[in-house]
């Protein structure tokens, strides 16, 4: 799951969204700030609770652990060229 954070949205996907999602199962958690241009991703433990699994920005790269091969630069997810290049990238 991948949420965008905006000012009227903010604090509600790191509340009520974030404690929801965890009960139902969802493994993996991505918050992407726009502003910032971060990508947070948090990742289900056993005990039910999200536990942060890396802020990245820039050219640090994003993987996912729930999607086989899925990692991308974070600029890729702001910047149109950057994101492009990233997909062609995934895609060969």
């Amino acid at each position: 799951m991948a949420e965008v954070l905006s000012p009227s949205t903010k604090r509600r996907d790191r509340g009520v969204k974030f404690d929801d999602y965890a009960a139902h199962g969802v493994e993996e958690y991505w918050i992407l700030d726009p502003v910032a241009q971060t990508v947070e991703i948090f990742h289900l433990s056993t005990t039910g609770k999200y536990l942060p699994a890396g802020k990245f920005k820039g050219e640090h790269e994003a993987r996912s652990l729930v999607i086989k091969g899925f990692k991308a630069p974070a600029r890729a997810f702001f910047d149109e060229a950057a994101n492009l290049t990233a997909l062609k990238k995934l895609l060969k």
